[in-house]
């Protein structure tokens, strides 16, 4: 989606010229019945009905040129709304979009554990970008393919410790319970943040023992 730039040097200056042309004629009207006005008045010998129906269509062409100018500030009003209304709405296409992306390749990467992927992806957020290439929006790491910046990550140090590892059962491995996200225990409610950082430091610790 694109958005105009209000506050662009063209685009103030195209409303401008758009408000300054339809007010123009109205403006230029108003002044020569002010000059006609004028020159009744310093004629000794008035028509008081020609005078009546100058200042007539003066107040007429007054009425007018504010009609136009509210007018034309509303278009601008309007302008506004719709500019921010598309802007609020890109930015929230784009916040799901990127969140489903990160989810399912955290997925691919071997991060099942929920608690671990809302982690993840609070840690991994701030440096995966929507962007647009060919016309598509396309979810990426810096110059990056995400699916690879996220497997490259689940392989390092850090990035282990959110890894599920095979279920074996009870046997041989130290960290093999963590092949079941629950270890046992019911998770919080995704609401109940504290409770989902408690669990989350819970279980870090655990794949430190």
């Amino acid at each position: 989606m694109s958005d105009i730039d209000l506050n662009a040097p063209e685009v103030r200056a195209a409303i401008e010229a758009a408000v300054e042309k339809a007010t123009a004629p109205l403006v230029a009207k108003r002044d020569e019945l002010l000059g006609e006005v004028k020159k009744l008045r310093k004629n000794s010998e008035i028509d008081p009905a020609d005078l009546e129906r100058v200042e007539a269509e003066r107040d007429q062409l007054k009425q007018q040129l504010a009609e136009a100018t509210k007018a034309a500030k509303k278009a601008q009003t309007d302008l506004e709304a719709a500019n921010k209304r598309t802007t609020d709405i890109d930015a929230a296409y784009s916040g799901t979009l990127k969140d489903a992306a990160l989810s399912q390749a955290l997925a691919k990467a071997g991060v099942t554990d929920p608690v671990y992927i809302e982690a993840a992806k609070a840690l991994l957020g701030s440096g995966v970008q929507v962007v647009d290439v060919d016309g598509k929006r396309v979810v990426k790491a810096g110059e990056v393919d995400l699916d690879k910046h996220i497997t490259e990550w689940a392989g390092s140090d850090a990035g282990k410790r959110f890894v599920a590892a095979p279920d074996t059962n009870g046997g041989g491995a130290g960290h093999g319970n963590r092949g079941n996200p629950n270890n046992g225990d019911k998770l919080p409610d995704v609401n109940d943040k504290a409770g989902r950082v408690a669990a989350f430091n819970a279980r870090l610790a655990k794949a430190e023992e």
